[in-house]
């Protein structure tokens, strides 16, 4: 079989990315993937691997709604309105707070979830490499037009499961994800993932909706799902059964509290496992113009009502 270098990267796909099913290595012909054990192929878009097999009905939901968001944007090219906002609104507490455990210095980066890529795109010129996963082929494509723009080669552009993904063990020294965990129930399943792919040292910097008086209220406008036992089989009867995903527009999404995100990490392996409110800018442009002062002040300042925690572990 022919083996080729991606035309649009300058590293090779098969020194990263390993079969999702079995974890072996890769060989790479002109339009396939082909593991070298199970025999699976996997299609090669444009230089992106898609390599999704079945996934759970959660992730699907979410699948399914993310897919509509981001083919409306790459339709109508809101995305890059969305790109500026990003970075007015949400780059620089995001960076700030990302390279306080991990100096992004020559390092490989995963961003799970990563949709359009905005952060990986911003911390290109500091890393060895910048992965981008994630299970919309919407996203990826938004990803890569925004990257080849931008003359950016040292990305890798992954469609797939982070329940499952498609990456070799102790591969990553950075990873972090935007909300992403909290949108299936397999939480375990993933932070096990990546703890596998981390290298030794490596930190993974993830940010889950809090599990308090703000999800049990307004997050219901989305159709959160508190993860807390009868409360959760409850609001997965509403949300998904009687409603249907009517209002689930982020697909699936559960919030948890800071002693449960601390235990699936420490089952994991991880060690020196911290949550603490994610600061970032609110906008809360749901709300009428009287209620957002109030609303930005509790969210600020009290646990109660916190929108995000972040959970740093270090491998």
């Amino acid at each position: 079989m022919k083996t080729i270098r991606s035309t649009n990267l300058n590293v090779e796909l098969t020194e990263y990315v390993c079969c999702p099913i079995c974890k072996s290595d890769l060989l790479k012909s002109d339009n396939y993937l082909l593991c070298e054990i199970c025999h699976q192929k996997y299609k090669l878009k444009s230089g992106i691997p898609h390599m999704i097999s079945d996934v759970s009905k959660d992730l699907k939901l979410t699948s399914q709604k993310w897919d509509k968001i981001y083919d409306k944007q790459l339709k109508d090219k809101t995305y890059k309105n969305d790109y500026q906002g990003y970075m007015k609104f949400y780059y620089q507490d995001t960076y700030r707070q990302l390279e306080a455990p991990k100096k992004i210095n020559n390092l490989v980066y995963l961003e799970i979830g990563c949709g359009p890529f905005f952060l990986g795109q911003e911390i290109a010129k500091s890393c060895k490499l910048i992965v981008g996963i994630d299970i919309s082929s919407s996203a990826l494509k938004m990803a890569k037009k925004m990257l080849d723009d931008k003359g950016i080669k040292n990305y890798l552009l992954v469609q797939g499961d982070i329940l499952n993904m498609p990456l070799k063990n102790n591969i990553v020294d950075l990873i972090y994800g935007g909300c992403v965990i909290g949108h299936f129930n397999e939480t375990q399943t993933s932070v096990d993932e990546l703890y596998r792919i981390l290298k030794k040292n490596g930190v993974s910097f993830n940010t889950f909706p809090y599990l308090n008086i703000g999800s049990l209220t307004y997050r219901q406008l989305w159709g959160n799902i508190p993860n807390f036992p009868i409360v959760k089989q409850i609001a997965e009867f509403i949300h998904i059964k009687l409603l249907k995903g009517k209002h689930m527009i982020f697909g699936f999404e559960m919030s948890f509290l800071a002693t449960t995100l601390k235990k699936v990490h420490r089952k994991a392996g991880f060690s020196n496992v911290s949550v603490e409110k994610f600061d970032v800018q609110l906008l809360f442009e749901f709300l009428p113009e009287f209620a957002k002062r109030p609303a930005k002040w509790l969210a600020m300042h009290s646990r109660l009502f916190w929108p995000m925690v972040k959970v740093i572990a270090k491998k």
